[in-house]
């Protein structure tokens, strides 16, 4: 292919919304795309935009490449993943992360043929219930001086559970930096802490309507305090009527995907999340 590839942001995404197939795009893609934020870009060749990238530029990178089918089967695709990948910034890049769907054995070719391969899948729930009876659990919101705690707290826990899946043998208890407090301190009105005797020993947020970095303190666990949280914050979900409460469970994760289970979560779809490795 000699067409030049750009990567592009537009202030109009309307006229491309319905260039999207449902059927073979992410499910999240239509969402991420009318939102039009800072992760979402375009795909031009001359003058014709012929595909959307979702491209994170963090010490994590994240791309996405999304052909409109009307271009594909041109050799865009793969010139589009180089393009996409070109915009990473991140110094030093040590890798990058993709997902498709796990039924779609063409993005998992597509996905191998350039050097990702798979990591761990996930489970995207959702909730489509009643408010439960209200929790016997002492909850606050999250408060800048609960940061150390929490974020520890949640760093071991969620560290466990990755060795306990077997997908991740190189997992490390991640170190909070100051870049984490900021974004808590930003987003303190849709974050909470379970309080016990004086101790947090939960942390949790709400994203729009997703349950997000649910995690109880190692030693706390087994407690019924994972399930008293989770239906504290899918009722505040609910409150805001906005969506069905939804969030994402690790294949593997067995304790927690009973848990939702019980609760009245269902499975919706399933991703496969693959990385790229650059030198050693």
């Amino acid at each position: 292919m000699n067409e030049k590839i750009e990567i592009i942001k537009l202030d109009d995404v309307a006229p491309y919304q319905e260039k999207i197939d449902r059927k073979d795009a992410e499910p999240w893609l239509m969402e991420e795309v009318s939102e039009n934020g800072d992760e979402i870009f375009f795909i031009r060749v001359s003058d014709a935009i012929i595909g959307t990238a979702v491209i994170s530029d963090e010490a994590k990178a994240f791309v996405y490449v999304y052909i409109f089918p009307e271009y594909r089967n041109r050799g865009y695709g793969e010139a589009a993943v180089s393009a996409a990948e070109q915009t990473i910034k991140t110094t030093p890049l040590i890798r990058i992360a993709t997902a498709y769907n796990d039924h779609s054995e063409a993005a998992k070719r597509f996905a191998e043929k350039h050097g990702y391969h798979k990591k761990y899948s996930s489970a995207f729930m959702q909730y489509d219930g009643e408010k439960f009876e209200e929790p016997e659990l002492k909850v606050r919101k999250y408060r800048d001086e609960d940061f150390d705690e929490a974020a520890i707290l949640s760093a071991e826990a969620f560290h466990v559970m990755r060795l306990s899946t077997g997908c991740f043998p190189d997992s490390v208890v991640a170190q909070a930096t100051e870049e984490d407090r900021k974004y808590c301190a930003e987003n303190a009105e849709n974050e909470y802490v379970v309080e016990l005797n004086g101790e947090i020993v939960g942390y949790g947020a709400v994203d729009g309507t997703e349950l997000d970095e649910v995690s109880i303190k190692l030693p706390h666990q087994g407690k019924g305090l994972g399930r008293k949280f989770v239906k504290y914050l899918t009722n505040r979900i609910l409150e805001k009527g906005e969506g069905e409460p939804t969030l994402w469970c690790v294949v593997g994760n067995v304790k927690a995907r009973n848990l939702y289970d019980s609760l009245g979560y269902e499975e919706i779809y399933r991703d496969e999340f693959a990385e790229k490795k650059f030198g050693k």
